[in-house]
């Protein structure tokens, strides 16, 4: 069986567009007044940003989806703290 070539690339580009989607949020509850204690949030995001748009295997793809569904889990706790909700993303996977 043939698997799609484009599979892996449009994986790659819903885990960066939901890392931007987080990141975008973020952004916004900051400039609003709640704080990011030394940005750690923004910047695990801006590194996991940067790590997926140069990923080029399967394997580090999912290492890294891994990594980000935790920054995920980890800011819609912060924002709960805050009175706000969160996303609930769909990640890619490998079938």
């Amino acid at each position: 069986m043939v698997k799609d070539p484009n599979l892996f690339l449009n994986a790659k580009d819903l885990a960066l567009e939901n890392l931007d989607t987080i990141r975008v949020a973020l952004s916004t509850c900051i400039d609003e007044g709640m704080i990011d204690l030394e940005d750690s949030f923004y910047n695990q995001i801006l590194e996991l940003l940067e790590e997926v748009s140069v990923v080029k295997h399967w394997e580090e793809l999912e290492e890294l989806i891994v990594k980000a569904k935790v920054l995920e889990q980890d800011i819609a706790a912060w924002l709960s703290l805050h009175g706000r909700t969160s996303y609930s993303l769909t990640w890619p996977y490998k079938s």
